[in-house]
Formats: structure tokens, C-alpha cells, sequence
């Protein structure tokens, strides 16, 4: 809950969105420059072109795209209303956390406002890269005294995926992962959102269409499961409780 005076401000409950692809579709590209000449000889759309690229030793990566909102950029209606929403919600603090840079934050809230969103409450985090975006996490969750859940909206299964390991880290918290899905392109891909779609009423917030999913609890478990386990208790592996499981672009 959230105190006055000069008291550190704390709250019961966290909401994290991302923004590219989450709140808005965007058109921002990492750029790809020759050191010599400062010629443009390729762009990356998304994080998985970034990750997969090799670059060569005479270019260097241009993110400076990310520093503004594209005036194309589309609106994703559903993600928006559920921000607005947290935004008035007590005890909660709403906040976004993005790949781009810390320097993009004013255009991301002027973007925002541009749409009617109160963003006096709302604060806006860069950390310069999906890779941050967990330990960046964290740190916010201790600075606003979180002490029982954080949700999290992202359309990054990877991130997400990065952002798990958080709840051997922080067990007394309770995490959820809602996946934004932009599009379903199979019928399989509807009936799952139709089974997984959130909310489920336990915001208060009425349900909508909307092509949003929560992560199945058995993949969950798998992500859980993957890798050595490095957490160890007194010389002992621990155990992860299941029954709580509730199933960018490098610069956004």
C-alpha cells in the first residue's frame, strides 16, 4: 500500500507492461551502420532478427529509432483499456518496462497521453535491452516494496521465459505471465485463447475479446524445468511449490 510523507513508497502489488508489440504495434528497427561511411547496410525487425544476427566487426548497431514513437504506430486496444484500468487500481503500482533506452521514456508517455491514458502515475523504465529486462525487474520490484504478486504482460515468450526464474529468486511473491498474441492464425491458437485468455474476473475487470493468453501451467512447468537447477537450499535442490503456478526488439 502506498504511503505518504517521506515514508518509502510500497505497494501490495505490481503490473508490468512492455510496450512494443504489447500496447502498440510498432515500426521502430534496430539499424545495422558501417563504422567508416555511417551507411545504413541492413535493419533488424524484432528481437529474433537482433539475436540471430552476426554482426561484422566493421558496423556497430544503431538503435536511435527507439528513441521515439513512430506516428504509424497502432494502438492495441485491449492492452491499453487493461493499463488504464490498473492505473486506478489501489495498492497496485502500474508500471511499463521496455528493451528500448531510458531515453525514450518521454516519447513513450507522450504517445500514450496522444491516446487519452492518464500517465500521472505512470512511470515508463528503458533497460536498453531485452537481456536487462529480468534483473531490471527486480530491482524494481524491491524499490517499490512489492510484497505479494507481479503481473506481467509481454509478447515475448523469451522474455517471459528470462522473467520465470525470478520466483526461485523471490519465492514469497506471486508471478503471473500473460503473453500478448497479436494474431491467432489456427484454430488451435483460438481455442487456446479462448481457454487462457485474461483476465478470468479476479482483477475486477470485465472480461474482453481480446487475443490475449495466459501461459498454460504445464508449460510453465517445462520452462521451469529446462536447464541445471542452480538454487540450492542448505545443499539441497529446491523444490518449486506448482500449485501457485497459475499457468522486442532489443530496443523495445
Amino acid at each position: 500500500m502506498a504511503t505518504d510523507g517521506k515514508k518509502k513508497t510500497s505497494y501490495k502489488k505490481l503490473v508490468m507492461f512492455d510496450f512494443d508489440d504489447t500496447l502498440a504495434q510498432t515500426e521502430e528497427v534496430t539499424l545495422v551502420r558501417d563504422k567508416k561511411s555511417d551507411r545504413i547496410v541492413d535493419h533488424l525487425s524484432g528481437q529474433k532478427e537482433f539475436d540471430e544476427y552476426k554482426l561484422n566487426k566493421k558496423h556497430y548497431f544503431d538503435f536511435s529509432e527507439f528513441k521515439q514513437v513512430s506516428r504509424h504506430a497502432q494502438p492495441i486496444g485491449q492492452t491499453l483499456k487493461l493499463l488504464s484500468d490498473f492505473l486506478r487500481t489501489r495498492e497496485t503500482k502500474t508500471i511499463i518496462l521496455t528493451a528500448r533506452q531510458s531515453d525514450s521514456a518521454p516519447a513513450i508517455k507522450k504517445y500514450l497521453k496522444s491516446l487519452g491514458i492518464d500517465t500521472k502515475s505512470l512511470q515508463v523504465y528503458g533497460c536498453d535491452g531485452a537481456k536487462n529486462k529480468a534483473v531490471y525487474l527486480k530491482t524494481l520490484i524491491k524499490k517499490f516494496g512489492i510484497t505479494d504478486s507481479v503481473l506481467v504482460f509481454e509478447d515475448s515468450l523469451s522474455n517471459i521465459a528470462n522473467m520465470v526464474r525470478l520466483e526461485y529468486e523471490m519465492p514469497d511473491i506471486n508471478f503471473e505471465y500473460v503473453q500478448v498474441v497479436d494474431a491467432a492464425k489456427t484454430d488451435e491458437d483460438l481455442e487456446e485463447i479462448k481457454k487462457h485468455k485474461y483476465p478470468k474476473g479476479e482483477t475486477g475487470t470485465e472480461p474482453y475479446q481480446r487475443l490475449l493468453r495466459k501461459i498454460h501451467p504445464a508449460m510453465k512447468r517445462r520452462l521451469l524445468g529446462l536447464g541445471s537447477n542452480d538454487y540450492l537450499v542448505k545443499g539441497a535442490k529446491r523444490v518449486k511449490d506448482y500449485s501457485r503456478s497459475k499457468s522486442a526488439p532489443p530496443g523495445g
